[in-house]
């Protein structure tokens, strides 16, 4: 077997840095000029060229031209996004490709129920690589895996049913988890590692801090255990790695359906997929845990993709599942119109122009 090795890169670093408030402005080259030399001082907003100052008010772009020079100015804008964090439980978002992220004033340490497939997934996928085009490994269920499936069931988990002798593979295993969130799925998943349980748990924990994932803890494979607990905010980490870096995951977070072995066809529990540009991830409940929810959602800003990740955990109500998707939206329209095109001097770019003073702290957990 392979070892298992964290993919740090865009994924996970520069998440980790916007987390830890390390929120980096991009400061605009000087602009030549006809005399040769340039003396520039930049400021929130403004740029000074020789003796002639630009200055764009909170919301716009300005241009102007200098001795036959163009200076654009790409404005910091000062004004307050006025984030819709949720009531109860808590939120965090990250958008990789602006190098932003936030997360909600309390980041309580709390059960995430079945967002814990999402790292039984993380853990598999280093050890068994998966291309969109291919099966993966197979595996015959045992009488075990059954014994394993009727415990499943008896515990009210949701499951996806398995008969003796069956024989099924990683993708399908895949399929499973993210639609229909099978825990006796994820059980088999990790059987592909050959570890037993409790080291295959031990693995999830150990990878989970080498992402910077430093207030999660697991259990089990699955999330029925209370034990399996983590913060919205390191939830982010996780969404960013595998969307990033796993194409399988992208395409099978995004289905709404898919049909499973002595099953049919089953639907998605992951509240808004597939409507007003949501396109995965997981969703989770258990009484203690309430409705968790990680959604992806892209906006098509004129050809440029913008890939925003907002975890919801611990909502509470009749629906708790819905109520989580309704809140990750309500705080996705919240920061949305801080998402927008500007002008910078190599060309038009998707830049985050709200308030950074939003997103420079991201509080730790209460010890």
């Amino acid at each position: 077997m392979k070892p298992f090795q964290s993919k740090m890169t865009l994924g996970t670093s520069v998440l980790f840095l916007a987390l830890s408030g390390l929120i980096t402005v991009p400061i605009l080259p000087a602009p030549a000029t006809a005399s040769g030399t340039t003396s520039t001082s930049t400021s929130l907003g403004s740029t000074t060229t020789s003796s002639t100052t630009t200055t764009a008010p909170a919301g716009t772009t300005t241009t102007t031209t200098t001795i036959g020079t163009t200076t654009t100015t790409l404005p910091i804008i000062s004004r307050p996004t006025n984030l819709v964090w949720p009531k109860m439980g808590s939120a965090a978002f990250a958008i990789p490709q602006l190098k932003v992220a936030a997360s909600s004033p309390r980041q309580l340490e709390q059960p995430i129920a079945s967002l814990t497939k999402l790292m039984t997934t993380w853990i598999v996928l280093q050890a068994f690589p998966l291309k969109n085009s291919e099966r993966g490994f197979c595996e015959t269920v045992t009488a075990a895996d059954v014994a394993i499936y009727k415990q499943d069931v008896a515990e009210q988990q949701s499951v996806a049913k398995i008969i003796l002798g069956q024989n099924i593979c990683e993708r399908m295993l895949l399929r499973g988890i993210f639609v229909h969130s099978a825990g006796d799925y994820a059980q088999l998943l990790a059987n592909f590692t050959g570890l037993h349980s409790s080291k295959f748990v031990k693995l999830m924990n150990r990878d989970a801090v080498a992402l910077g994932m430093h207030h999660t803890r697991y259990v089990d494979e699955t999330g029925i255990g209370i034990g399996d607990v983590s913060t919205a905010q390191d939830q982010t980490i996780l969404a960013v790695d595998l969307m990033t870096h796993e194409p399988i995951v992208r395409s099978i977070a995004s289905l709404t359906k898919v049909w499973l072995p002595q099953v049919g066809v089953v639907g998605t529990y992951t509240p808004d997929l597939g409507q007003g540009g949501v396109v995965g991830v997981k969703s989770g409940w258990t009484i203690p845990a309430g409705g968790c929810d990680v959604m992806a959602l892209n906006i098509d800003l004129n050809g440029t993709v913008v890939s925003t990740y907002l975890v919801v955990l611990g909502e509470h109500s009749n629906n708790s599942l819905a109520l989580s998707g309704q809140v990750a939206l309500a705080l996705y329209r919240s920061l949305r119109p801080s998402i927008a095109r500007v002008v910078t001097p190599s060309g038009v770019k998707v830049e985050w122009v709200g308030s950074l003073s939003d997103l420079a702290t991201t509080p730790s957990p209460p010890t």
